[in-house]
Formats: structure tokens, sequence, C-alpha cells
């Protein structure tokens, strides 16, 4: 029995299918951790073609300060370097397959250097691999934070899903899930200069099956 008022009361009491196969971070006597990081594969690739365009997407960041708050949740658990997130309200249904081109030209500090032969590497993701992503960057933290241990790294990867797939303020457990699973998830690295490139970097993209929507969380750390 958990208490309401309990801080993981909100937290489903089993191990969801999505994130089962996860590894706890490894920690030591004073406190520090360390564990897995998933890069990008080399196949299933998604990149689009070069050079890419150089003219930016009309589209405006339309996140709240609590939505972007949810998104951030994991790395800021993790005490990461930098990190920020983004929410755009398409005009018309985005079909997953043009995510990776439409990504690169958003209005986000996080590409708009970003040149049009310069690397920019996007995966489709399972929603299992974006759970791990998020939860080792919440319990396994940067290189200066040590994360949150156990549950709490657990609740912080949920908010940060529940952000990206557009669940409602408010939502159970059991319908973010219904909404991470609905969503489309990508996983992208580039050479823009507002990634340090040298540690832990990532950003990762979600799309609702409406394909009216598109949320972005970029995160990167170094020392």
């Amino acid at each position: 029995m958990r208490p309401a008022w309990e801080a993981l009361s909100w937290l489903p009491a089993t191990l969801r299918p999505f994130e089962t196969g996860a590894s706890f971070p490894s920690r030591s006597v004073d406190g520090g951790s360390g564990g897995g990081w998933w890069g990008l594969s080399a196949v299933e690739r998604l990149d689009p073609p070069t050079p890419r365009t150089t003219e930016r997407s009309p589209l405006r960041n339309i996140a709240t300060t609590d939505l972007h708050e949810s998104i951030v949740a994991a790395p800021a658990a993790g005490e990461f370097g930098h990190y920020d997130a983004w929410v755009f309200a398409l005009d018309a249904p985005l079909g997953p397959a043009l995510v990776p081109v439409l990504v690169p030209t958003l209005p986000m500090p996080c590409v708009a250097d970003l040149g049009p032969t310069a690397r920019f590497e996007i995966v489709r993701r399972p929603p299992a691999d974006i759970w791990r992503i998020l939860f080792g960057t919440a319990s396994m933290g940067g290189v200066y934070g040590g994360g949150v241990h156990g549950a709490y790294g657990r609740r912080s990867a949920w908010w940060s899903l529940a952000g990206l797939a557009g669940a409602p303020s408010g939502a159970s457990a059991e319908d973010v899930e219904r909404h991470v699973l609905e969503s489309a998830w990508f996983h992208f690295q580039c050479d823009a200069e507002w990634f340090h490139n040298e540690i832990h970097d990532y950003g990762i993209a979600a799309l609702p099956p409406d394909g009216r929507r598109l949320a972005v969380l970029a995160a990167t750390d170094t020392d």
C-alpha cells in the first residue's frame, strides 16, 4: 500500500513492458554513479539528404512553463549541464517519415547554426529505447551530478515522457502510457554549436498519432 501523498504514489506499482530491461546505474561509496549510454545505431538511420535546406520553419514554440518543466524533468534531475524543450503545433498532420526533414529546420537554438551539410543523424526509436535514455539521464546524472536514486529517476523519466507525448496535465500513469505507446519517437544528434558533443548529448522528438504536434527535448553535458 502506498499513501496518496507519497511522492512516488503516481507511478505504476509494477514495471510497464517498455521499462523492463533497463539497467540501474552502478554507484560508488561516495555517491558517484556510472552506467551505459545509447548512441545512434549505424542502421535504421533516417538522416535527411544533404545539402539540407537552410530555410527555417515558421513554426513557433508553444510550450508553457509547466509543459517545459515536465519535458525537461529527466535532465533536470540528472543535473545536466544544459537542456531545453520546445513544442510546435503543426498546421497540417505530419507523417513520421517527414520528421527527420523538419527537425533540423525548426526554430530551436540546438539546431540554429546547423549548416546544410553539417552532421545531423536521426533514427526512429521504440518507446523502450527512449525510456532508457531518460531513465539513465535522471538516475545516472551528468558529469557533475549523481542523478536521483531508484524510483525517483523512474518518476522523472515518466514525467519527461508525459510531456513529450502530449499527455494532459494530471493524467494517470495508464493514460500517459497510452500516449507514449501511440506516439512515434525519434533520437537525434548533430554538430550544432549548442551541443558539446563530448560526453552525453542527445535530442528526442515525439510525434502523436494525429501528427498535429511535435515535441523536442535536447540535452548536453561536458566537463
